[in-house]
């Protein structure tokens, strides 16, 4: 009996001597580098460093969205309320409608990997044409990609409504996204 005490109390001690010692040791006690925010801290540098010719748009980094599988990885960030584009969408409303051009960032996309069939690493810039397609832009403001969009006047129905959602579906992604202007926004992009 006093044997087992005496094993289980020493394990005990040991494993305190470890612990102990281990944290003192450098790097032990450094934050984890795949933290959440070690992430947002690194989405937040490579989108100011290169969508900073965006005028008058914030990108919310601290509420980006991340996904991730076998296939692919990449951040959503949306913008910030206070954007730019955002006033320029309630402006557009009735044009956006009417089926007419509106030309209005909605949001960041960033991509820490290469996607075969679809982008190269890097940061878009993701714009609403009309009521009908949104493109991804890159840094140089050139349209690479191009999706579908779904447009739902829902002012005045019940909510709450989510501010966005994400479903994919490899190859598909379905952003769902619901703006301060009371407008619904589906965009889906497949590669």
């Amino acid at each position: 009996m006093f044997t087992k005490k005496f094993k289980l109390f020493a394990t005990a001690i040991g494993l305190m001597a470890v612990l102990l010692v281990g944290l003192a040791m450098p790097g032990v006690t450094q934050q984890n580098p795949l933290s959440r925010a070690n992430v947002v801290n690194a989405i937040s540098n490579a989108v100011a460093a290169t969508l900073t010719a965006a005028e008058g748009d914030i990108f919310d980094t601290d509420n980006a969205k991340f996904y991730s599988d076998t296939r692919v990885a990449f951040a959503y960030v949306p913008l910030h309320p206070s954007s730019r584009s955002l006033q320029l969408l309630e402006q557009s409303l009735e044009d956006l409608f009417a089926g007419r051009p509106v030309n209005v960032v909605l949001s960041a996309l960033y991509l820490p990997d290469s996607v075969p069939g679809f982008l190269k690493a890097g940061t878009y810039k993701m714009k609403l044409i009309d009521k009908t397609k949104v493109v991804l832009v890159d840094q140089e403001d050139r349209e690479v990609f191009s999706g579908k969009v779904g447009v739902e006047d829902t002012k005045g129905k019940p909510g709450p409504f989510s501010p966005w959602q994400i479903m994919v579906s490899n190859p598909k992604a379905t952003f769902i996204l619901h703006f301060f202007c009371s407008v619904t926004i589906t965009i889906i992009i497949e590669w």
